[in-house]
């Protein structure tokens, strides 16, 4: 351990720190230099969907290479203080190399000692480690004063191993997510794919759609729509859209950074569901994953309580002998007063705007919804003797 030209202790020898010393097309390069790279820590991804934010990026280097890197997503109140927020970083897995522990360590000391200590920040991480390989990470956090946030579930996940050659991946499938790939490869079923524009719109519109008919509202995919729309040629995200009798009935959008493709959009219009599309158009971005370099591929999230049946056909297409991905999940060091008291205020406020939006929402459906319905008149017998008898003088037609 020594100390850098920072004045913080660094764990990896011989190391360079730097901050903010790069522009938006050296940032792909580095990104490109990694395994572990995401679309999360593109800088497109933290231009356009953190909008409002700035972005602040620290690269660990080793005899000019660079073996941890990590895009920082900034909210300050001038004199007050801030969020510093990482998601999905940082980098710590070289191309083709093991992953680097001492890299990270140096990359997690210098994030504190740069947004916290020298710009009294509240440090938020969401690291990309999985908990079957994060004991070692989480150690190291909470040395560094970082606490675990209980009230942020993990990241929890299905991946698909690529590996196998094309008629083992087929064959790992589960029986019932095999089967229903054969009778989708039987319906006539037309895949369109690309990165154009229009093409993930279309699938927005899907989504949009599927959302209304479940009955649930999650994440504005438009977003990535546009983020697609920024992100340089050889990164732009693939989609796939299934046609069937000359109408779109499904779609799936996927990214792929570093050696692991993410599912970023699926959606499946009820015809889509008849004829099994998705299975189709799954089967195909895992395909075209593989083919792209990818090793792995990321089915983007499950939850066998909240939405049990995508669980279930995320866990055949994992393979079958499934294992659940559990991240380590969102730590943050506790911070300078001034900017805890900030951030916490802001959630509270935006939680609270939130579940009103909720209820307001849910009340102008109720509305929308009524029909006013006439009261079946009381039987006379049933009556109270007064309005009985007030009732039987009443006109019963025009005067």
């Amino acid at each position: 351990m020594y100390t850098d030209a920072l004045g913080g202790d660094v764990l990896c020898p011989a190391s360079s720190i730097e901050i903010d010393r790069v522009d938006r097309s050296g940032w792909y390069a580095i990104l490109d230099s990694f395994d572990d790279a995401n679309i999360f820590q593109t800088w497109d991804y933290g231009r356009i969907a953190h909008a409002g934010r700035e972005l602040s990026h620290l690269v660990v280097r080793r005899d000019g290479r660079p073996v941890a890197a990590v895009q920082v997503l900034l909210r300050r109140v001038p004199g007050i203080g801030g969020l510093a927020l990482v998601m999905w970083g940082p980098m710590w897995h070289p191309r083709g190399q093991e992953p680097d522990h001492a890299a990270l360590m140096t990359a997690l000391h210098a994030l504190k000692a740069e947004y916290t200590d020298r710009r009294g920040l509240l440090l938020r991480l969401l690291p990309h480690v999985s908990q079957a390989d994060g004991a070692a990470v989480t150690e190291a956090l909470a040395a560094l004063g970082m606490r675990f946030r209980e009230e942020k579930a993990p990241y929890r996940t299905f991946i698909t191993d690529l590996n196998a050659d094309e008629a083992g991946l087929r064959s790992n499938l589960s029986h019932h997510w095999r089967r229903g790939l054969n009778k989708a490869e039987r319906m006539g079923i037309e895949v369109v794919e690309g990165s154009h524009a229009e093409l993930l719109e279309t699938i927005d519109d899907i989504f949009v759609e599927t959302q209304r008919r479940k009955g649930f509202k999650a994440y504005d995919s438009r977003t990535f729509t546009r983020i697609n729309e920024a992100l340089p040629p050889r990164r732009k995200m693939r989609a796939f859209l299934a046609m069937h009798e000359g109408r779109p009935v499904a779609g799936v959008v996927v990214s792929l950074f570093g050696t692991t493709g993410q599912m970023q959009n699926s959606a499946t219009l009820e015809a889509g569901l008849r004829v099994n599309a998705a299975y189709l158009l799954q089967w195909r971005a895992l395909l075209w994953i593989k083919a792209n370099g990818g090793l792995r591929y990321d089915l983007h999230g499950v939850n066998a309580q909240t939405n049990p049946g995508v669980y279930q056909f995320k866990r055949g297409l994992a393979g079958k002998h499934p294992v659940e991905t559990l991240h380590i999940g969102t730590f943050e060091t506790p911070g300078p007063l001034p900017s805890r008291l900030l951030v916490q205020g802001g959630e509270s406020m935006r939680t609270h705007a939130d579940r009103w939006k909720t209820q307001a929402g849910a009340m102008v459906s109720r509305l929308r919804n009524w029909k006013p319905t006439q009261a079946e008149p009381t039987p006379a017998e049933e009556m109270d003797p007064a309005d009985a008898a007030v009732l039987a003088k009443a006109p019963t037609g025009p005067a």
